[in-house]
C-alpha cells in the first residue's frame, strides 16, 4: 500500500468488482480510455480478479485510488508493465472526486514510488490533448510535456494524436516529491 496525501493506493482485489463496475459505465472514462465499451460486471471481475494480478506477476503495478477522507473508491492508476526502465502509466477517476486532487495525488504518489524504489528511470503518460481533465492532472503532478505523438494512440477504432508527458528522477524535486 502506498499512502498520499490526500489517497491510498492499494492492490485491487475480487471484492472491488461492484466498484469497477459501477465506475466503468462513465461516458468519459470510456471515452478516454481503453477499458472495454460497452463495460460489464464480467468484465470488472476479470479485471480485479485474473487482469490486476496478472499484471503484478509481469513486473506491471496497478493499483485502487482510495479517497482517505471517505475510504470510497476513487480511481485506478498503474502501469501495465516496465520496460527498459520505463513505467507507462495509465489512470482513470469517478465522476464524484474529479476536480479535487486525487487523481494527481495517486500520479505524484505513484511517480515517487517507482522512481525511488521501483528502480524505473522514467515515468511516462500520454493523454489526448482534448482531455483537459488529465492533462490538468499531468500538469498537477509536476509531469512535463514533451510534445506531440501524431496519431499514436488507436482508441475505439480511431487514430489519436497524443501529448507525451515524462518525469524523470531528476525532475523529482521541482515536483515536490
Amino acid at each position: 500500500m502506498l499512502t498520499g496525501s490526500k489517497v491510498l493506493l492499494r492492490p485491487w482485489t475480487p471484492a472491488d468488482a461492484g466498484d469497477v463496475f459501477a465506475a466503468c459505465q462513465d461516458v468519459e472514462i470510456q471515452r478516454w480510455t481503453t477499458i472495454p465499451s460497452p463495460y460489464t460486471q464480467a468484465d470488472a471481475v476479470a479485471y480485479v480478479s485474473e487482469v490486476a494480478p496478472a499484471l503484478w506477476a509481469q513486473g506491471g503495478a496497478v493499483f485502487a485510488v482510495i479517497d482517505r477522507a471517505t475510504g470510497a473508491l476513487a480511481g485506478s492508476i498503474g502501469a501495465h508493465g516496465i520496460r527498459d526502465g520505463v513505467a507507462h502509466v495509465g489512470y482513470w477517476t469517478v465522476p464524484a472526486v474529479r476536480g479535487r486532487g486525487l487523481a494527481s495525488d495517486a500520479l505524484r504518489t505513484l511517480t515517487g514510488w517507482f522512481l525511488r524504489e521501483g528502480g524505473t528511470a522514467r515515468v511516462e503518460l500520454v493523454v489526448e490533448p482534448t482531455n483537459a481533465g488529465s492533462v490538468r492532472v499531468a500538469e498537477a503532478a509536476g509531469f512535463l510535456r514533451e510534445g506531440l505523438l501524431r496519431q499514436r494512440l488507436v482508441l475505439r477504432g480511431r487514430r489519436a494524436d497524443v501529448a507525451m508527458y515524462s518525469m524523470l528522477p531528476t525532475d523529482i524535486a521541482a515536483a515536490g516529491l
